[in-house]
């Protein structure tokens, strides 16, 4: 066969479109360029929106499991069948990528009521399958078409030179957008009716049907009056109404309250059976709840609020632990709560700062997340009698542990959120930074939420016990008695620890037994704050300088490994604590 015959001949189509290319006037190429940027730059953002509509059902880190390799994939499928898919699809094809777009929010609200069936693994992306990743491809897809414009001769450029560096150029701009936009996003999230979740995802249909105009954007019509009158995820006082009446009707719950917000969708749920709670929610997870005062519950003696979990009851206990006994004297000093400082980090409801301020205890609340502080005030009756610092824990450990060491008696550490903890919070660097807070006789109380078969965990308690002499461990629930087979203990513990423990080892941490007065009339503090031995979790502490791991700020990459088993634990948890409904309305 000769070298003619291997050669393949392009199509008349081909070389006719190839001609029309090299006619096209510099503006018009220029103004494709520009829709070709366009277009991929909305691909990009639209990719943590998708992440950030699936998160409040499925969890930020399950909702990631299997985007970002099948974002690429789908990408390079556009890049590469665009060529042989061109006798296939319609030129006009960038026309339909904003129909997709105000589409999106309809698919979604008709799937997430299968997000059970669909399950954990595959939900998300099978939901990703209907609406992110058609539109990524079209976009591509579209930018290809537009780029095909560009005449490299006219540069004296081989035309060749566009076989590789155009996909390249297009890909490269897809994944630097959606890596820039997933940092940048979730910062503005919740700031305005269009930074919302839907309304991200509307805005971008509109910008990309502003970039390639067109009659066929008449289809998107009746998504577009959907959205705005029929689904509750829209944020607007008509779809507040809309997602308490389905609640109501099919749940038995009340939403009282909602917002997204830099940390997530937070909300106020309440149900009204004749065990009534309220419930504070981030996402797919829970920051803490109570059992309201009924008559029900008034005639079991119930006379205040309750927490629902005991592991916030439990960090209390912070109180309990005995001052050290020193070499120079055998009796301990003991001052009055009113003379006490506490630092509270993280902080869900306020159960247990509540109770640091019920004891009259100067307390100092840092909460990153200002819906999360407000809500707890109006809708769990936070305290006021506290000193706020909305800021992130890790500028305000660092920073006041250099400007005033030796600030706190007390220290309750509780961050975790929906089966990943902000890794920054459980480092070297960030211990030592609670052990330089605290005074000579300090304590604190870590809550740290996962599997206590899972490295993460070990890697977590390792890190704690490197910095602090001394610890002691406390499950908040017990463990089954018959555990099933291959089922993880996914658990809360607290983890207490002094500052100094002056050669006494773990006999350091002491409890001192309960009184009436530590109660402040709760029942759920008679069941759950003192520490009971048969909660206790014997944790086999290596030290550093025997192999035990620790984590520093470098090595956080290694805690993050482990997170989609933590999260895919914890979705499933939830699931059990709350109906599908409740989850999947929001």
């Amino acid at each position: 066969m000769s070298s003619r015959q291997k050669t393949p001949k392009k199509p008349k189509a081909a070389k006719e479109a190839e001609k029309q290319t090299r006619h096209l006037p510099p503006s018009t190429v220029l103004k494709n360029v520009g829709r070709a940027a366009a277009l991929l730059l909305i691909a990009g953002i639209a990719s943590p929106v998708s992440q950030l509509n699936l998160s409040p059902v499925y969890g930020s880190i399950p909702a990631s499991l299997h985007h970002q390799r099948t974002m690429t994939l789908t990408a390079v499928a556009a890049l590469i069948g665009r060529r042989g898919l061109k006798s296939y699809v319609s030129a006009s094809v960038a026309d339909y990528i904003a129909v997709i777009a105000y589409w999106t929010p309809v698919l979604q609200f008709l799937l997430f009521p299968y997000s059970a069936k669909l399950g954990i693994e595959y939900g998300p992306l099978i939901i990703e399958a209907f609406t992110y990743f058609p539109l990524l491809f079209l976009a591509v897809y579209a930018a290809g078409d537009f780029l095909d414009t560009v005449d490299l001769e006219r540069f004296n450029l081989p035309a060749s030179l566009g076989e590789i560096a155009m996909p390249t150029a297009t890909y490269f701009t897809v994944s630097t957008v959606a890596k820039l936009s997933s940092a940048l996003v979730p910062n503005f999230v919740g700031t305005s009716l269009y930074f919302t979740r839907v309304g991200l995802q509307m805005l971008l249909a509109s910008a990309s049907a502003f970039v390639t105009p067109s009659r066929v954007i008449f289809l998107a019509f009746p998504a577009i009056l959907h959205t705005l009158w029929a689904n509750p995820h829209h944020f607007s006082e008509h779809a507040f109404q809309l997602a308490n009446s389905t609640l109501v009707s099919t749940q038995n719950y009340t939403l009282l309250a909602r917002q997204e917000s830099i940390t997530g969708y937070i909300s106020v749920v309440e149900n009204y059976a004749d065990n009534a709670f309220r419930l504070l929610r981030c996402d797919h997870s829970l920051l803490g709840g109570e059992w309201l005062v009924t008559p029900e519950a008034y005639k079991k003696g119930q006379r205040q609020r309750e927490s629902i979990f005991a592991v916030f009851v439990l960090l209390e206990a912070v109180r309990l632990i005995e001052p050290p006994i020193t070499a120079e004297s055998s009796t301990p000093i003991l001052l009055d709560d009113s003379q006490k400082s506490a630092l509270v980090i993280g902080l869900g409801i306020g159960t247990a700062p509540n109770a640091m301020i019920g004891h009259g205890i100067n307390t100092t609340i840092v909460e990153l997340d200002p819906v999360v502080h407000h809500y707890a005030t109006k809708y769990f009756n936070l305290s006021p009698n506290h000193t706020a610092v909305i800021d992130d824990a890790t500028a305000y450990v660092s920073s006041k542990s250099v400007t005033n060491p030796g600030s706190f008696n007390y220290i309750i550490h509780d961050v975790f959120t929906g089966g990943a903890e902000p890794v920054y919070l459980f480092t070297t660097e960030f211990m030592k930074g609670l052990y330089n807070l605290l005074t000579d006789d300090g304590v604190v109380a870590i809550n740290y939420a996962g599997d206590l078969t899972l490295g993460s965990t070990k890697l977590v308690l390792n890190t704690i016990h490197a910095v602090f002499p001394a610890c002691r461990l406390f499950r908040d629930a017990p463990a089954p008695e018959t555990p099933k087979e291959g089922e993880p203990d996914f658990i809360n513990m607290v983890v207490f620890c002094v500052k100094n423990d002056h050669g006494k080892g773990k006999s350091a941490v002491n409890f001192r037994q309960t009184t009436n007065a530590d109660y402040l009339g709760s029942i759920a503090r008679q069941n759950f704050l003192q520490p009971r031995k048969e909660l206790e979790v014997k944790y086999k502490y290596v030290r550093p300088e025997k192999g035990g791991r620790v984590m520093g700020n470098a090595d956080v990459g290694e805690l993050v490994k482990y997170h989609k088993e933590g999260a895919v634990s914890h979705w499933k948890i939830m699931r059990s604590v709350l109906p599908d409904g409740v989850w999947e309305t929001w």
